[in-house]
């Protein structure tokens, strides 16, 4: 859009002077006057800055810059974890490095857990079984296991069910979702990498497991003799890849031992004794190795109930062989011949008594849940209780009010503390009514001191009443 008048005073039609392009005539003037068409005498037609004429320099002045915001000082690391610890909270888990401090409860279930890996240890084996509704903290549960195991030396494999992705009756699945998880005491690496490194630099390892095995050509003995045999890098990485569950390629021949035919790890068929032999002869090989044992841990198993009706008998196998390796002639409920051979090869259910095998896996309340009456003692089951006491709960609300305090920056004062002592109280009787899981609880505790913080003006007695009326029967 153009104007007829500049702000200097010049109008369409003066004669102006460029440096550059010389004489000209001031056609159409633009941008609130700091821009101007100009018909040159040297018949040339342009549009410049006004500011490029003869005594136009000074009459445009840069517009003045907004001030500077200042600089935020950055949040402390403290802060900045109590942040995230709370944005897990907000969705009712508590993460793994914090699982301990922010258990409610479970006093003796933790006691059950803990003389299981003692008895695993001691006595070559041991199963839990934890049932419980719907968050109610099974999982909870399985990642305290994990590092009460890991504290007691033993190696940990841990995966997680999921009906489309690793459904219970897929044994092979399950084995190499587990193996890919092992986690070690000692370092941060995942897989069998690690022992199986450690153990094939042994000199004699090789011909104490083919001893303790008894199986021809056993796959652990195979990938022993060829991760011993190779110096390549890459030749070693694939037969580790293969022993945690990958396919065989070509690039593992050269690696294989003369005179030994390739051992397969049956991804098909009836292979729940297979999976059950192999996570036993980890276990012997993990004790051989300076560990406690294996930890086998399966959370989710409680989409076992909505499989389909033929797809059920081979996830009970694979269950119930895990089980027997793992107590063999201590339980009397599950017998090994009812446990049919692979069609290519047969295998015992178990390695040797030198082994150390823990098995836990978490179950949910249903009509159609795998039989663990049928396959374990009633102290083998672990059943949540849904009730915890005030004063549990009031242990847990402390510890998130701390935390609350730390992430966002004030003084914890009376109406937190207030809120802590109703509360707790509050929410024991939502869980006593089965108005409540854990993981609702969880999410009430943080929502009650965010209200606190984000409205200074909200009467604690007000938002206790408020917390009474939805829990309410």
């Amino acid at each position: 859009m153009s104007v007829q008048t500049s702000q200097s005073g010049i109008s369409i039609g003066d004669i102006v002077e460029h440096p550059v392009y010389g004489r000209g005539r001031l056609a159409a003037i633009y941008r609130n006057g700091t821009e101007w068409m100009v018909q040159f005498d040297m018949g040339l037609r342009f549009r410049r800055p006004r500011n490029e004429f003869v005594g136009q320099e000074e009459q445009i002045r840069p517009r003045p810059r907004p001030a500077a915001r200042p600089a935020r000082a950055p949040m402390s690391p403290n802060r900045f974890q109590a942040r995230q610890l709370l944005e897990s909270l907000r969705v009712g888990v508590a993460p793994a490095q914090h699982v301990r401090e922010l258990t409610i409860g479970l006093a003796d279930e933790r006691a059950s857990l803990q003389a299981g890996l003692n008895e695993a240890h001691g006595m070559g084996g041991a199963v839990r079984a934890v049932l419980g509704e719907y968050g109610y903290g099974k999982t909870h549960i399985i990642e305290l296991c994990a590092q009460d195991a890991l504290e007691r030396n033993f190696l940990v494999a841990m995966t997680s069910l999921d009906l489309f992705e690793l459904p219970p009756h897929r044994s092979f699945n399950i084995y190499a979702g587990l193996m890919r998880n092992v986690r070690y005491p000692d370092t941060d690496e995942r897989g069998l990498g690690p022992l199986f490194e450690r153990a094939a630099a042994l000199s004699r390892m090789v011909e104490h497991m083919r001893e303790l095995g008894g199986v021809e050509n056993d796959p652990l003995v195979v990938a022993l003799q060829a991760l011993r045999n190779t110096p390549s890098a890459r030749q070693r990485k694939a037969w580790l890849q293969w022993l945690m569950g990958g396919r065989r390629v070509k690039l593992m021949r050269p690696a294989t031992p003369r005179g030994i035919r390739f051992p397969s790890i049956y991804r098909v068929g009836h292979n729940a004794r297979q999976m059950a032999y192999l996570l036993s002869g980890i276990s012997v090989l993990a004790r051989l190795n300076g560990y406690s044992g294996l930890c086998v841990l399966l959370d989710e198993a409680e989409s076992y109930s909505l499989l389909r009706p033929y797809q059920r008998p081979k996830a009970s196998l694979f269950f119930s062989a895990v089980i027997y390796a793992a107590l063999q002639d201590r339980q009397s409920r599950i017998r090994e011949e009812d446990f049919p051979q692979h069609r290519w090869r047969d295998y015992p259910l178990a390695y040797h008594d030198r082994q150390a095998l823990f098995f836990l896996f978490t179950v949910t309340h249903s009509d159609l849940r795998m039989p663990l009456d049928e396959w374990l003692a009633e102290e083998q089951i672990l059943e949540l209780d849904p009730y915890h006491t005030p004063q549990e709960i009031g242990q847990f609300m402390a510890r998130v009010m701390g935390y609350h305090a730390q992430a966002y920056g004030y003084d914890i004062g009376e109406r937190q503390r207030q809120i802590r002592r109703g509360g707790a109280e509050i929410l024991a009787l939502g869980m006593r009514n089965h108005r409540l899981s854990i993981r609702r609880l969880v999410r009430l505790t943080v929502e009650l001191f965010d209200l606190l913080y984000l409205h200074p003006d909200y009467d604690p007695a007000a938002l206790l009443d408020e917390l009474r009326r939805q829990v309410a029967v």
